[in-house]
Formats: structure tokens, C-alpha cells, sequence
């Protein structure tokens, strides 16, 4: 019975010893799936590392919209669920105007997901210079500001100032406790692929720190509807709050 349980003990024991030994090799191994944007100065960057930033990181999410359902003419001239009495601009999405008031799924959006990009963090622009993203919207002046890629349907005409209003109206940016901040302006962009960007800027004037334990931006596209959660805590780059 000793012999057994000195033999017990001494199994352990290269256990233990084999799981210190692994230790090192399995830091290492979670070091090295860090991504390099993180781990490595802007001038070192790849254009791998800028494209994984701005497909992957705390300042890049992906967004499901939710299809609202189509209004009714009276549900319209009351104000109803998307906060304006008309269609106006807003219908020239191909998936908005109409009486019927089921829910319809459109086939621009089936299966998809829409980008939403902290654009105004230093992280992302650096990361769109050194991808030579073209398609990175140019905006000026000292602001939040977040787009919404790949939005379907929007048509560029004579009502895209009417257009561009009803988005300001329809978007804000939520914290626990605080006053929603609402959009200075928004910009349109037609992007090469048929679809849209859509651009918030926001007012630096109420500012964000990391004492928000997070933000939540909503916005509304016609029926489309959009809220996504980002994280001040972990968007920060080399020790400083990037927004």
C-alpha cells in the first residue's frame, strides 16, 4: 500500500513539474495570436494588420439590422413608429414605402450584416491609410463620428438633404445615466458596389471617457433599424482613450 500511494505521489509530482514546464509555451502561444496591430507601432503595420483592424476590433462591430414593419398611410401622417408623419426622402430606400403592414424581409439584406466604424479613432484612420481604403469616408472638424457601411437601396438625388435630415433625427448615442447625444450632421456616401455609407457625426462637446462603461449607437434607415454596443475600455491604443 506505501509502494502504491509513494507511486501516486510521485506520478503527481511529473504531473505538476510537466504543467510548470508547459507554461511558458503556453504564454507564448496566447502572445502569439495577439493581432500585430495591437502588439506592434503604426510604422510597422502590414496591410494585413491594418485590414484585420478594421475587419476585427473594438472600434469595427458588425450590426444585424431589424426590419421594421411598413406603415400604414394613417400610422404615416400620425408620426408613428419611425418618428416622422411622411415617407418622403426615406422611401427611395428599395426596401421602404408601400401601405402593406406585415413584415416583409428584403432581399438586400437577407443574411448580411452591416459594418458600423469608429472612424474619428486614430487606430482606424491610420489602419484606412495604410490599406489605402478609398472607400473611408473624408469628413472635417472635431467630432465623434461613426459610418455605417453597406446600406442598401439609397438612391442620390435632389432629396438627399431631406434624406440626410431624417438620419440625423433617427440616431443618437446612448450611456447609462447621461443625456443621449445626438448628431451634429449626416453625410451620404455611394459607395462602387451600389450600396451606401452612411455617416454620423457627432459633437465632442459631451465627452466620452472610459468611466462609460459603454456606448450604444442607434440609428434608424427607414425600416432598417440598428443599435450596436461599443466598449471604451477596450479602445484604448497605446495607453490612451482613441474615439
Amino acid at each position: 500500500m506505501l509502494e502504491m500511494l509513494s507511486l501516486a505521489k510521485l506520478s503527481i509530482g511529473k504531473r505538476l513539474r510537466l504543467r510548470i514546464a508547459l507554461l511558458p509555451a503556453a504564454c507564448a502561444l496566447l502572445a502569439a495570436v495577439e493581432p500585430a496591430w495591437k502588439t506592434n507601432p503604426v510604422a510597422q503595420w502590414t496591410t494585413e494588420d491594418a485590414l484585420h483592424l478594421l475587419a476585427a476590433s473594438p472600434w469595427v462591430k458588425q450590426a444585424v439590422p431589424v426590419l421594421l414593419p411598413r406603415l400604414t398611410p394613417e400610422q404615416r401622417r400620425q408620426g408613428g413608429a419611425t418618428g416622422g408623419g411622411k415617407d418622403s426622402g426615406l422611401k427611395t430606400l428599395g426596401i421602404g414605402g408601400g401601405s402593406d403592414t406585415s413584415v416583409q424581409p428584403s432581399r438586400q439584406i437577407q443574411g448580411g450584416a452591416l459594418t458600423i466604424r469608429w472612424e474619428s479613432a486614430f487606430p482606424v484612420r491610420a489602419a484606412e491609410l495604410k490599406a489605402q481604403d478609398l472607400g473611408a469616408p473624408d469628413w472635417e472638424g472635431d467630432a465623434y463620428v461613426l459610418a455605417v457601411y453597406g446600406v442598401p437601396g439609397l438612391k442620390f438625388d435632389h432629396n438627399q438633404k431631406s434624406l440626410e435630415g431624417e438620419l440625423k433625427a433617427a440616431a443618437f448615442l446612448k450611456r447609462e445615466g447621461k443625456k443621449d447625444l445626438k448628431p451634429s450632421s449626416v453625410q451620404l456616401m455611394q459607395a462602387r458596389n451600389g450600396l451606401a455609407v452612411v455617416v454620423y457625426l457627432f459633437p465632442r462637446s459631451n465627452e466620452i471617457s472610459t468611466e462609460d462603461q459603454r456606448v450604444e449607437f442607434v440609428a434608424q434607415i427607414d425600416r432598417l433599424s440598428l443599435a450596436q454596443y461599443f466598449y471604451p475600455a477596450e479602445m484604448e491604443f497605446e495607453g490612451k482613450l482613441q474615439l
